[in-house]
């Protein structure tokens, strides 16, 4: 993949992800002024017990997250296309991926905008597994980002992507969704549940690791390390901001979270060329 084509990308990206933001914005005001729009079933569903406002359950908290999500793609992609658009950085390409798992996952605000919940129409299946798809996109691009980032790795990367994303979506379509059962976090249940956060976390464990001793390898400073920590504890607040306090901790953890990893990677490529 040449600069040029992965600039394109991002700038892509970016674009796309600024229009969705726009286009949901308009179906949330549509939503209130045809008073179609209540998240009242996701507080009646809800089996939080907790009383403080911090940690208490709250169903606005999560559809205000999921605007965060999407402004988060925004940001990161221009900052993406800015920075790194004159360096030949494969991790980034891999990193694109990354952002692409959290537009799929911010579709889960599809769910209260139009009122999916119990309805099991073709556009709630078509959520379920794009946020599935999400969450077995996530992990997997950010290992790579760091096992396939050398030099030598470069003429495989357009088939590493397509291989990527063929594999998640097969694997997405193919588990069984419960349409039935709708998460705290509006997101539809699927089978395998614990078997694939086993497999997310031990994917992250081996990337985290990976990344320490490339970079003691290439004696670099291990703020990337740091930063990715903080990117990926942040996806995961994010994932499951239920409350208050879930979204404030994704929100700082998301942001020294590009800015360690993303201004010190950008040093590094300085560093080399």
């Amino acid at each position: 993949m040449t600069i040029k084509t992965r600039n394109r990308l991002n700038f892509s990206l970016f674009i796309f992800s600024l229009v969705f933001l726009v286009a949901n914005i308009l179906f949330f005001l549509l939503a209130l002024y045809n008073k179609s729009f209540s998240l009242e079933i996701y507080q009646n569903n809800a089996s939080s017990t907790h009383t403080n406002f911090l940690i208490k359950y709250n169903p606005l908290i999560v559809f205000i997250s999921l605007y965060f999500e999407i402004i988060y793609v925004c940001v990161t992609s221009y900052l993406l296309y800015r920075v790194f658009e004159k360096t030949q950085a494969t991790d980034i390409s891999y990193f694109f991926l990354f952002l692409i798992s959290l537009i799929a996952n911010s579709l889960r605000i599809w769910l209260p905008l139009f009122n999916m919940v119990n309805t099991y129409s073709n556009l709630l299946l078509f959520c379920g597994n794009c946020i599935l798809f999400s969450k077995l996109l996530m992990p997997v691009s950010l290992l790579f980002s760091v096992i396939m980032s050398g030099v030598e790795q470069r003429q495989d990367l357009e088939k590493n992507i397509v291989l990527l994303l063929i594999s998640c979506i097969f694997f997405a379509k193919f588990i069984p969704l419960n349409t039935a059962n709708i998460c705290m976090n509006f997101e539809v249940d699927y089978s395998y549940r614990t078997v694939i956060k086993i497999a997310g976390i031990l994917v992250i464990i081996a990337t985290l690791i990976a990344l320490f001793f490339q970079n003691q390898q290439h004696f670099y400073t291990q703020l990337t390390t740091l930063g990715l920590a903080l990117i990926i504890a942040g996806t995961f607040f994010l994932f499951n901001s239920t409350n208050i306090l879930k979204l404030g901790l994704s929100f700082i953890l998301l942001l020294f979270g590009d800015i360690y990893y993303l201004r010190e990677l950008h040093k590094q490529y300085l560093w080399n060329d």
